[in-house]
């Protein structure tokens, strides 16, 4: 049984709907016997050639004899489907079983045994049934990805060429061969750098298939690793690396995708400039609500804890008024956590500072015509905070007279000013508000 839920969850290439499935496909070609004396490409090899599907046996022949490795790519130049499938499927379970097999790659590498072009030719052959695309996608990639000394540029930049070509592979086979590919800090920023590559790793929706979310996600787990690609996804609106990871916390409940997360935020969290976007993109409170999840490992509650203090410490050496005031000085203001009810009755009273420099910077904001939408709309929301919260509040936003220009977004027409709008009118009934209650107390 143990056997059995272990292949299970090695073949989940359906998204967990019929795991089953893909564990009977599995036994099925590995059950097939292959004559290889019957094929033409092979019959000069056959000898040399493994006859079972044993993982141990294929390992100990072609150790200390690269000539049978040179005989297994030889045999996949076989036009027959079965044997194919059959051979590949023994390549990838013994490298998935034993990482330390890769050494017999290098081996057959330093004896100028070719390693490319049978698999190559594989994978560019008409025709050619999308298992085996996959699975001969799957260990080159694998293969440059632990003996990177065997393979020039080149080789990368036309492999990934192919895997975006019109050939067989299906969208989860380029996705894992592209991780592959990453998983080199040789060729990282290469592979990074080909086009369509960011493209095809972060175009995964929260609703894609479990293994598809969790190659993606592992995608990232390699790109955290080259400061120059973490400051390029850091810049990049097109990819939106914190949104994407806060997207799968908040809608994936697959357990190895949610560690992977976590994972990733612990390495994002070691970069500074990253640190203020998980604090804005709200991922505390995505990470906490994880635990009131219901999780079949334990220890994954603890990563969760742990995660969300880590969070936590972030957001309360952020939050501050220092930071407000930078936010100020780009003219750029965005909605996030230094804009929240919880940042304003924490940080009011600072305001004063510096002859109340910062209300008169949100002033020019919302009198400059360069400050685009979204700006206005946070500056109209925070001086409603401000006379709502500070004594001097009315008195101070009546001075630089702000209420005008308010009053005017307000009745802005433009359909792109339909947030500014909004949050016009609710700074106008708080302005209002606060004029109401001196009447009443007047009185």
């Amino acid at each position: 049984m143990a056997e059995a839920a272990r292949l299970i969850e090695k073949y989940n290439v359906d998204g967990g709907s019929d795991l089953a499935k893909a564990a009977e496909i599995h036994q099925t070609i590995l059950s097939f016997k292959p004559d290889w004396s019957s094929y033409e490409a092979t019959r000069g090899c056959s000898q040399q050639l493994p006859v079972s599907a044993d993982v141990e046996a294929l390992k100990s022949k072609i150790q200390g004899n690269t000539s049978v490795l040179q005989a297994c790519l030889q045999a996949f130049s076989t036009k027959e489907e079965k044997p194919v499938q059959w051979l590949l499927t023994l390549f990838f379970d013994m490298l998935r079983e034993d990482s330390s097999a890769y050494s017999m790659f290098e081996e057959a590498a330093k004896k100028q045994i070719k390693l490319y072009k049978p698999l190559m030719d594989l994978i560019q052959r008409p025709g050619l049934d999308i298992y085996s695309a996959d699975k001969a996608a799957w260990l080159l990639s694998a293969i440059i990805g632990h003996v990177p000394l065997a393979f020039s540029d080149g080789d990368v930049k036309s492999f990934v060429s192919t895997l975006f070509g019109k050939f067989n592979n299906s969208d989860l086979g380029v996705l894992e061969a592209i991780t592959n590919l990453l998983k080199s800090g040789s060729f990282r920023g290469l592979v990074w750098s080909q086009p369509g590559v960011g493209e095809r790793i972060f175009r995964i929706s929260k609703n894609s298939p479990s293994p598809m979310l969790y190659k993606s996600v592992f995608a990232i787990w390699t790109l955290s690793f080259d400061p120059e690609i973490i400051k390029a996804l850091k810049d990049s609106k097109e990819f939106q690396v914190v949104q994407k990871i806060r997207e799968i916390l908040t809608y994936s409940r697959v357990e190895k995708v949610i560690r992977l997360c976590l994972t990733v935020l612990k390495n994002f969290l070691g970069v500074k400039s990253l640190c203020e976007d998980i604090v804005e993109a709200g991922l505390l409170e995505a990470v906490q609500s994880l635990e009131y999840e219901k999780w079949r490992d334990a220890e994954l509650y603890d990563d969760i804890k742990d995660m969300a203090a880590h969070i936590s410490s972030e957001v309360n050496e952020m939050s501050n008024f220092e930071r407000y005031e930078r936010e100020l000085q780009s003219s750029k203001l965005k909605w996030g956590f230094i804009h929240s009810s919880k940042f304003w009755a924490e940080n009011v009273m600072k305001f004063q500072s510096n002859d109340f420099r910062a209300l008169k910077t949100l002033s020019l904001l919302l009198n400059d015509p360069k400050s685009d939408t979204t700006t206005l709309a946070v500056a109209c929301h925070d001086i409603g905070e401000f006379v709502t919260l500070h004594p001097l509040g009315k008195q101070k936003v009546a001075k630089l007279q702000v209420k005008e220009k308010v009053m005017q977004l307000m009745g802005s027409t433009d359909p792109d000013f339909r947030e500014v709008r909004r949050e016009a009118l609710l700074c106008c009934q708080k302005i209002m508000l606060n004029k109401w209650q001196e009447i009443e107390t007047a009185k």
